[in-house]
């Protein structure tokens, strides 16, 4: 029977389907130290975020076939060094797309309506505080969208419904490859960043979108904007941010996630009133995390069993190179 190696434990909708089909080891942490020298023996590794899949830990697994992601962002395994080792990488596409974009909109809603300035006036016993007037309508305002995949395109389609302006963003689409109603498309990146009252990041992660909001793009946005990022840390340059929360620059921001996670808790976030911080827990509601882990399970046992997997990023290159060889 193959063994597959779980970085972490999953949800039990996806243990129930490895159950009796392959050998289950978990590691007991998910450091790259414990889930690296299990690895060696495994033909297979379901990650979740907190584990880094590194080329040494690839290079020193001679069994491993296939790595899979509780989840549809990949850059924590080393792709290239997988396809060079002829390991399949895939991960789960679709039941968390809903979610994450929820959550950026409540984020949006939350910024709009002041609710972590107003619930924390209310406790302090400060009920005048309804006459501050810090709300704001959201109908009428423009949010930008950087990033019109899956995500992006539910995030756009919530805010035309809440009657905001939505204009969309991204390179590597055209108007008529989108069908969003009310959506103004640019190809203008500053545009977009210089004009948004909301600025939200739907984009992958990947070394041209590192750094992608730095301090030239922060310095183009109004200073009444507010910037909300449920994508990936590291596409905002995060000590560019910083200052600019701390000089008033912008208005605030809603961050799901960030550059090191967890953050240490000395992180200067912490201390600024205009922030919303949530634990990158935009795709984990219940149902998520059940279907990740059930989607996770399936690519492993497709893959082992010779199946192609619901998404994969080097599939294909995979079995091109084993038909070639």
């Amino acid at each position: 029977m193959k063994k597959v190696l779980l970085a972490e434990p999953i949800d039990e909708a996806g243990m129930k389907l490895l159950h009796g089909k392959v050998d289950i080891i978990i590691s007991p942490d998910p450091s790259g130290e414990s889930v690296g020298q299990l690895l060696k023996e495994a033909q297979g590794l379901i990650v979740r975020t907190a584990t880094k899949v590194t080329r040494p830990m690839i290079e020193s697994a001679p069994h491993l076939e296939v790595i899979s992601r509780t989840g549809g962002g990949l850059d924590n395994v080393d792709i290239e060094a997988a396809t060079g080792r002829n390991v399949v990488v895939c991960g789960v596409k679709g039941p968390q797309d809903r979610f994450v974009a929820e959550h950026a909109v409540t984020l949006i809603m939350a910024l709009a309506k002041q609710i972590f300035y107003l619930n924390k006036e209310v406790r302090k016993g400060n009920f005048k505080s309804r006459y501050d007037y810090r709300p704001m309508g959201l109908a009428g305002k423009r949010v930008g969208v950087m990033g019109l995949g899956r995500i992006g395109r539910i995030v756009a389609e919530m805010c035309h419904h809440l009657g905001m302006e939505v204009w969309g963003y991204d390179p590597y689409l055209n108007a008529e490859d989108l069908h969003l109603s009310g959506l103004v498309f640019t190809k203008e990146r500053e545009k977009i960043i210089g004009t948004s009252d909301f600025l939200s990041l739907h984009v992958p992660l990947s070394p041209e979108t590192q750094g992608l909001i730095g301090k030239k793009e922060i310095n183009l946005m109004k200073p009444t904007a507010f910037l909300i990022n449920t994508s990936r840390g590291e596409i905002i340059d995060e000590p560019a941010l910083i200052r600019a929360l701390q000089q008033g620059k912008i208005a605030g921001a809603g961050l799901d996630v960030f550059a090191k996670e967890p953050p240490e808790t000395s992180h200067p976030f912490f201390q600024m009133e205009n922030v919303i911080l949530t634990p990158h827990t935009g795709a984990l509601t219940k149902d998520a995390v059940a279907q990740l882990a059930e989607g996770a399970a399936q690519n492993i046992l497709d893959v082992l069993e010779g199946r192609k997997p619901s998404y994969s990023i080097n599939w294909e290159e995979v079995v091109r190179k084993k038909t070639k060889g």
